[in-house]
This record gives C-alpha cells, sequence and structure tokens, in this order.
C-alpha cells in the first residue's frame, strides 16, 4: 500500500514539474509574438480570402465597364496591351464612413481614405492589368492601421485576357 501511494506521489510530482516548465516557455512565446507584430507594423498588411471571408456590415465590390464583382461576380476584363492602365470603381453602401478604407489590389495597398457611401475610383496600372485573375480586397481597421483588428472585409476577383 505505501509503495502504491510512493508511485502515485511520485506521479503526481513529474506531473506537477512537467507543468511547471510550460509557463517558463510562454514569455519566449510571446517575444515572438511581439517581434513578429512590430514586423507586421511598418509592413503593408495582405489580406487573404481563406482567412477572413466576410467580416462588418455593409458593401463593398469592385466595378467595371464589364461587370462587378456584386453577388459573387467575376468580370472579364478586355485590356489593350499597350495601354495597360484603365480606372474601375470600388463602390461601398454602409460601411463606417469615420474610419479609413484601404483597398489592395492583388495583396498590394494601392488605396487608404475616408470612404462615404457610393463610387470610388481606382486606377490599375501594370501588374494589376497582366493577364488572369486579380483580387481586390477592401478593408476597414478598428483603429485605422493595418496592424489594427479588421472590422471590415470584402474580397472580389476580376479577370484580365
Amino acid at each position: 500500500m505505501k509503495v502504491g501511494k510512493l508511485v502515485a506521489a511520485g506521479m503526481l510530482t513529474l506531473a506537477l514539474a512537467g507543468c511547471g516548465g510550460a509557463p517558463a516557455a510562454q514569455p519566449a512565446d510571446d517575444a515572438a509574438a511581439s517581434s513578429t507584430e512590430d514586423a507586421t507594423a511598418t509592413e503593408p498588411a495582405t489580406f487573404g480570402h481563406d482567412q477572413y471571408g466576410n467580416v462588418g456590415e455593409g458593401t463593398a465590390y469592385f466595378s467595371c465597364d464589364e461587370g462587378t464583382t456584386e453577388d459573387g461576380g467575376i468580370p472579364h476584363m478586355a485590356v489593350n496591351p499597350q495601354k495597360l492602365h484603365a480606372q474601375v470603381s470600388v463602390v461601398t453602401e454602409g460601411i463606417p464612413v469615420d474610419r479609413t478604407t484601404y483597398v489592395f489590389v492583388d495583396g498590394e495597398q494601392v488605396l487608404a481614405e475616408p470612404m462615404e457611401n457610393g463610387a470610388h475610383a481606382l486606377d490599375l496600372a501594370d501588374g494589376q492589368l497582366s493577364d488572369g485573375e486579380h483580387s481586390v480586397e477592401v478593408v476597414q481597421f478598428s483603429d485605422n492601421k493595418t496592424s489594427g483588428t479588421v472590422t471590415f472585409y470584402r474580397v472580389g476577383r476580376y479577370f484580365v485576357g
């Protein structure tokens, strides 16, 4: 009986010692996370549809002569290869107007400004008009900086070619 209690006490000691090691590792993880956050705060943010989906209230979509991304449409743009410039629109409705709205095309920030409801001009050039599928992401953040929490997110796709 004493042997059983001794073994149980030994196992409990080992279990507690194992748990005691976990908090020592935590600060290292926090330090790594902090340095990662610091690094991303200075770089333009990029976003992925798989990560966010639709976030927030309101509507935002891409619009061009060939159609819109409203309701999941994918406009097919015919672009003059010698021109490689097009003016299109980002349409917003019902999103917070007191926040900066960021627009990313293919992961690159191309616009950052407060947006009232309506159509907003967006110039596409060079690689944004190369053959293939492209993404337009409309994003707002809790603190108006790309390092903040995403409070609004919509993505649309367009095709060139």
